[in-house]
């Protein structure tokens, strides 16, 4: 048990992950229920533009990488965090600010506080809150957003990129290398001991995390948790009548994905596979017994 306790913890941080999103995308939906659709299928449209948006950005980061140009891609890291800390900040403080000035401190303040850790306090600790945060913020908005059907497809499409970009191209391998050398926040790093700073991490030819040589440390991206939760959060919504079925067996499956991408794959392995996989049988058997 305390030999597998990091995966564990990955586990318990999609989970978590989850339900925060599902709570946020019922304060958005709630808020706004003209502007969200959470059972149509016009999300179709966004599928592949995310797809070539996420080829794109991963190549322009290596590119740079490359060059040597890191001020610019921790820069424009660290923005999109605040972007959206402070977009989740403003849905939450809808409920538990009392007052406009309390509600205008908490949206600001959070993003500030967020920004300046990343910059001054760049621990692993903190790239996991970062992380959990703009996970749960992507899988609300756009669980609500697309809608369930194109959730699905919007999974099945990248758990293919994903396949592809770590076992045939091999550019996420780099990509991951190379936010653990720069110290970006895009992977969830899960140390199998305590007491270990982000410095003293390496990522070796198999893409693993070390603790300086020793135990390895669990490292899994953004995407991994985020790209489920959106199914979670989707089919949530669109289940209402039924919302533990609906919410509840997607996550089922997702962790299914995950203990068997634990249990079979060797290092370094694409997640999205697995973890989609589980997340979308999970929802077709919600849909085909509780609708």
């Amino acid at each position: 048990m305390r030999k597998n306790l990091p995966e564990i913890f990955s586990i318990g941080i999609f989970i978590i992950t989850s339900l925060f999103a599902i709570f946020v995308s019922e304060i958005l939906y709630q808020a706004q229920p003209s502007d969200a659709a959470p059972t149509s299928s016009s999300g179709f449209q966004y599928v592949i533009l995310y797809i070539f948006v996420a080829i794109a950005f991963t190549f322009v980061v290596l590119y740079l990488a490359r060059k040597k140009h890191m001020n610019i891609i921790k820069g424009v890291f660290i923005f999109s965090m605040a972007y959206v800390t402070f977009f989740i900040a403003s849905i939450i403080g809808l409920v538990i600010a009392q007052t406009e000035l309390e509600y205008l401190i908490f949206i600001f303040a959070l993003p500030a506080v967020m920004v300046y850790l990343l910059l001054f306090r760049n621990e692993w600790y903190v790239v996991n809150i970062s992380g959990f945060i703009l996970s749960a913020g992507i899988a609300a908005i756009w669980g609500v957003i697309i809608g369930v059907w194109a959730a699905v497809a919007f999974l099945a499409a990248f758990a293919v990129y994903d396949y592809i970009a770590v076992y045939k191209t091999k550019h996420m391998v780099d990509l991951a290398r190379v936010a653990v050398d720069e110290s970006l926040p895009m992977l969830f790093v899960i140390p199998s001991k305590r007491g270990l700073k982000y410095k003293e991490m390496e990522f070796d030819r198999r893409g693993e995390g070390k603790e300086s040589g020793e135990a390895d440390t669990l490292m899994i991206g953004f995407g991994d948790i985020a790209f489920p939760s959106i199914l979670v959060v989707s089919s949530a919504l669109y289940g209402l009548s039924n919302f533990y079925a609906f919410a509840f067996l997607p996550m089922a499956g997702a962790v299914a994905g995950m203990i068997t991408l634990y249990a079979f794959a060797k290092r370094p392995a694409p997640g999205l596979p697995f973890i989609n996989s589980g997340a979308i049988l999970g929802f077709l058997i919600a849909f085909a017994f509780f609708r």
